[in-house]
Parts: C-alpha cells; structure tokens; sequence
C-alpha cells in the first residue's frame, strides 16, 4: 500500500511472536489520539496526549503533508517520497504529531522522549523541527542500518570525467 500526501492512514505496530519463528501477529497497536481535558493530557508538557491502543476508531488517523506550506496543495495526493522530512497532522484534531527532545520520560525500556500532538509554528506559520519527520527506508547493505548511512553513487558523467583527468575510482 502507499501512502499519499494529504490522504488518511493509520500507525499501528505488530507483535510478532518470535519464540515460536513464526511471524503470526499477536496484536496490533494504533497510535491514537484525542482532545486534551483536565484528566487526559501528556505527562511533562500537559499538551494533547498520544497513545498507542488495540482499537480501530476514527481517533488513529493520521495524514502526512508536505513541507512547504505554500505547495501543500500541489502535493496532496502524491506518495509520500522516503527519507525527506514531512508533517504529520492528527485527522481528528488537526494537531501536528511532535516529539520534545528535552522532555524525558522514564519507562521500563529506558529513558524516552515525550511524543505529543501540538503544532509549534514559527514567525512565518511554517512548523518547527519538533513537528518535521521523516520515513527512513532500511538499508540492505550491512554496512549501513538505514539509507541515509549510504554515500550517493557517482553518476556516468563523473565517473567519464575522473577517468579522462586520470583519477581511479
């Protein structure tokens, strides 16, 4: 399935049991959100929290949107391109997805940033780094864990080049 700009889909991850090899999911969790109340709200920064939950309901959609607000339009609608960085807007509330790299939270796997639903916009009502993410491909070299590890290959015209001016590559 691809994932389009401008249109709806839903987070979820799988538990796979691994003990027996076999790839057979045990549960799915849909990253989910709602409305901020007085009892319902993130732990450290009091904004809209995000969860993760075994229900399918219209509170896990999600919608990825361009960059640029101003070619937001032009875009909607074309697969979401892997290693550049997009926003990520709660379909429900309308509240960009972001993470506080100075909001700690302590859990069982560790110290873990607090992940919330709230649109930081700059002077220009363009979303700060906090609200910009970026699906990052795997790699299948072993070199490298993702595809961004990878140097960009040498096009035909630069290798022709490095060979006229007598460089080995």
């Amino acid at each position: 399935m691809l994932l389009n700009l401008g249109l709806g889909f839903r987070v979820c991850w799988g538990a796979l049991d691994w003990a027996k090899w076999e790839c057979w999911v045990l549960m799915m969790l849909y990253l989910t959100s709602d409305h901020r109340t007085l009892l319902k709200s993130s732990l450290k920064s009091g904004l809209q929290e995000v969860t993760l939950t075994d229900e399918v309901t219209h509170l896990n959609c999600w919608q990825a949107a361009f960059l640029d607000p101003q070619l937001r339009l032009e875009y909607e609608g074309f697969p979401v391109r892997a290693n550049e960085k997009i926003v990520i807007y709660h379909r429900h509330t309308n509240r960009a997805l972001a993470v506080h790299r100075n909001l700690f939270l302590r859990t069982y796997f560790g110290k873990e940033m607090e992940v919330v639903a709230h649109t930081y916009l700059d002077s220009h009502k363009v979303e700060k780094p906090k609200n910009q993410w970026m699906l990052v491909t795997g790699n299948p070299r072993n070199k490298s864990n993702t595809m961004l590890d990878i140097s960009k290959p040498i096009t035909e015209d630069t290798r022709a080049l490095e060979q006229a001016m007598g460089i080995n590559t």
